[in-house]
């Protein structure tokens, strides 16, 4: 992922997302259940949101967003469905320096 655009962490269970809290790097950032959204970090500095089903959208990433994602869907009646990690890796901008060779 470059820096400056956004990004999707989905999750990859099928169905319905009753109860989702995503974490990065074991720190809760935001959870949706029943179709409620709860902050746990800044949301300003978060520059993330939850949609419905569950996927994590964080907008104009910075290479501090890297880092272990952790997803954990529960269903309706408080059974485990899935806990799902992703390493998310944003690349810094590109430097291309000229390169000269001498020759004697």
């Amino acid at each position: 992922m470059a820096m400056n655009e956004s990004a999707l962490l989905s999750i990859a269970a099928a169905g319905n997302v009753y109860d989702a809290t995503w974490l990065k790097d074991r720190k809760k950032l935001l959870q949706i259940k029943d179709k409620t959204v709860k902050y746990y970090a800044n949301k300003e500095q978060c520059r993330c949101k939850i949609f419905l089903n569950g996927t994590l959208q964080i907008e104009k990433v910075v290479k501090e967003d890297s880092g272990k994602y952790t997803v954990t869907v529960y269903q309706q009646d408080g059974k485990l469905k899935t806990e799902e990690d992703t390493m998310f890796i944003v690349q810094g901008e590109c430097l291309l320096f000229p390169y000269h060779s001498q020759t004697s």
